[in-house]
């Protein structure tokens, strides 16, 4: 039983093969993360059914996440912050399903693909081709593809709230000014990417105005820039990285518990108990150092879904503050 355990982690990275939708391992994964936001969906229906004035159960569970992150907005960005609680909490709750899925034994099934004999009878099974397996279930956050997907999400979100923050029309902050908004909104948005420029225009005069302040605008458009998308790079690869991290350590102590459980077992069959009882301990000692890195995995899959949420608010918060 333990052998076949150690079976049901091994998900190493696959095999080169046919891309796009001809490659078993992206069907999986695409499945895989529908039926992860399938089941945030279904909790979180199934948490407000449950709510009302004394929320139970899950309801009280979900009120008490929802008052979590709604602080923390608030705290970043004011009572504005309320009105990007159900963004980062829904890009919380996702991260953390699939980093938390990871931690479930999932079988694999078989695929065989032998070489077909005379008049399409199989051929014996020494000139058959391996079995390959493939994963039922494949942890989302574990492919690049799906973090990738996710800071863009987050990118395009703060983003968004920027530009909607500036295209909304409203009172000058001083009697006698200009409501803001509209297209001028637009190019005060935009105008984020060539900062700070204007002010060295300003602060600058003479030839030096003319001469530098161009030079140095084309340098800080390249530098905001990049600085956009490196958090675009930072918040993927982070997330990847730790998770992929994990489950890697996962994938060999659990394999090489397998492995030693046979060892065990062979040595037993043929009567050298001593050696048998070795490597039974040493399977033992695998065993323990595997449940230390399922709970680490647990809280490392909470501490990265809280890192990527926390960044997201931090960077809607830079967007919509007044001084940017």
């Amino acid at each position: 039983m333990i052998q076949s355990l150690g079976a049901l982690y091994l998900a190493a990275a696959p095999a080169a093969g046919p891309m796009g939708f001809a490659n078993p391992a992206n069907r999986t994964l695409v499945a895989s993360t529908a039926l992860v936001v399938a089941v945030v969906v279904l909790l979180a229906w199934i948490g407000r059914r449950s709510g009302g004035l004394v929320p139970r159960g899950l309801g009280a569970v979900l009120e008490h996440v929802y008052d979590w992150v709604d602080d923390l907005a608030c705290d970043m960005m004011g009572p504005v912050g309320r009105r990007f609680v159900p963004f980062a909490m829904s890009i919380f709750l996702f991260v953390l399903a699939s980093n938390w899925s990871g931690l479930l034994p999932v079988p694999r099934f078989a695929e065989a693909t032998s070489t077909p004999g005379h008049h399409g009878a199989p051929a014996p099974s020494e000139s058959a081709e391996p079995v390959q397996g493939h994963l039922l279930f494949e942890t989302p956050s574990v492919s690049f593809n799906t973090t990738l997907a996710l800071a863009v999400v987050s990118f395009l979100g703060f983003n968004f709230y920027g530009l909607r923050k500036n295209l909304e029309f409203r009172p000058g902050s001083a009697p006698g000014h200009a409501s803001r908004g509209g297209i001028g909104g637009f190019f005060k948005w935009l105008s984020h990417y060539w900062e700070p420029t204007p002010m060295l225009w300003r602060d600058l005069s003479g030839v030096m105005r003319y001469l530098l302040v161009p030079l140095l605008a084309c340098l800080f458009i390249l530098l905001n820039v990049i600085e956009e998308l490196a958090r675009l790079i930072s918040l993927s690869i982070r997330l990847y990285g730790n998770i992929f991290g994990e489950h890697e350590v996962k994938t060999q102590l659990i394999g090489n518990l397998g492995n030693f459980l046979d060892q065990a077992r062979a040595f037993i069959q043929t009567g050298a108990v001593a050696g048998g009882i070795g490597y039974s301990l040493m399977a033992l000692l695998l065993w323990g150092s595997t449940f230390f890195v399922l709970c680490v995995g647990a809280l490392a899959g909470f501490i990265q879904a809280f890192i990527f949420f926390v960044l997201t608010l931090s960077y809607i918060s830079h967007v919509v503050a007044e001084e940017h």
